[in-house]
Formats: structure tokens, sequence, C-alpha cells
């Protein structure tokens, strides 16, 4: 599988990494025009492939707070999976921790109605923020992204590792499959294996490559 990420390559500056857009984007009240733009975009590229033959790859698209307060935006995506012919799994739709902790009712039935019809939904950067053993208890997601930053800190090490091993056995225990992101080494894999952890994320497995780079890369038939 594969997630969809957004970069500005700008004839005047370069490339711009979403941190430099995204904000003013947020601020402005605009976000959910460039992530329908992105849904759009994988959903036709994912098409494209199954009508030439070719696997098809589940590809996830990120959603923001204020997506799920547009209705807009949640009729177009709800429309849009009811119209395609493809199976409901490979739609799939993240959130982080902390959008995910401030959706309202309505968000919420529009997630859970998205996964009573077969789409995955994943809760992104779990750990990075303010995650708590409550809030974990409260997410109703198929897939838990973990964020391996807190690692970083060496004095803590060991702690870390703890935690990261009792996150990845509470999040099975509850039903939800986990991905661990910022997977850089050999070390870390075999660490994580260890731990129970089967999907990764990260610069080990690739750097975030071009439509065209990663159709290369997946040019298999079905």
């Amino acid at each position: 599988s594969a997630e969809a990420l957004i970069r500005w390559n700008s004839p005047q500056h370069g490339m711009i990494l979403p941190g430099m857009f995204i904000p003013p984007l947020e601020d402005s009240g605009h976000i959910s025009k460039l992530d329908m733009f992105v849904n759009r975009s994988v959903h036709d590229f994912i098409e494209k492939r199954d009508k030439a033959g070719k696997l098809v790859v589940p590809v996830s698209v990120n959603l923001s707070r204020m997506d799920l307060m547009d209705s807009h935006m949640i009729g177009n995506i709800s429309q849009e999976i009811e119209d395609s012919q493809l199976p409901r799994t490979v739609f799939r739709y993240e959130l982080t921790e902390s959008a995910y902790a401030e959706i309202g009712l309505n968000g919420q039935k529009f997630l859970s109605g998205l996964r009573e019809d077969g789409v995955k939904i994943l809760v992104d950067d779990f750990g990075s923020g303010y995650s708590s053993l409550n809030m974990l208890k409260d997410i109703s997601a198929d897939i838990l992204k973990i964020d391996m930053g807190f690692l970083n800190a060496t004095e803590n090490e060991l702690k870390g590792q703890d935690i990261l091993e009792s996150i990845i056995f509470l999040a099975q225990k509850l039903g939800m499959e986990v991905i661990t992101e910022g997977v850089e080494t050999s070390q870390q894999l075999t660490m994580l294996i260890q731990m129970g952890c089967r999907m990764f994320q990260g610069y080990y497995f690739s750097r975030p490559v071009p439509e065209e780079e990663f159709e290369k890369k997946y040019n298999i038939r079905q």
C-alpha cells in the first residue's frame, strides 16, 4: 500500500514542503479544496490502473479536521466511493490523532459509515502528540499508525521501546492493525518485528516518490 503526499513544485522557488503551505490553507479555510484534489487524483490513479489490468495498490488519503466539518467534502467522498466499481478495501483515509480527537458527531458518523462499507480508516502519528490510553480505548479505526519519533530521546530509549511494544500489543488486542512509521534502518525493522509489528512505513522501504516513479516500480499486472 501507499500514502498520497502533497508537494508544491514551484517554478520560482523549487520544491516547497507541506509545512510551508498547509498551515495557511488551514487558517484560511481552504484546506478541503486541496484535500478534495488529492482524493480525486488518487481515485483516478487507482481506477486507471484497474482498467489497464495492473495491480491495484491501496493508496490512503489524508483528511483534516476541517474536512469532517465540511458537508460538501463528506458528500463528495461518499458519492465517489458509491460510484466506483472498485473493492471498498482499496479506499483508505488517514487522520492524525489530534484531528481524530477533535472531530464532532457528524464526523464520527461519517467515518463509521465508511468503515461499515468496507473502507479502511487509519489514525496517523499516534504517539506524537498527547496520546493517552483513554484515547486508544475510544478510537474506532482499522489501522493505528505509530510514530517512532519518541524513540529518538536516547536517555529514555529503553523506556520508549517498552512503551512502543505495549502500544503495539494493546492496539492489536483491541482489533486494530498496526503500522510503525519512520523506519529507517534494518535494526529498527528487526526490533519492531520482534515486538510483533507486521506493517511498516519509512525511508528504509522508500522515500516519497512522484506518481510516475511509483508507476514504474509497481508496473505489475494483476
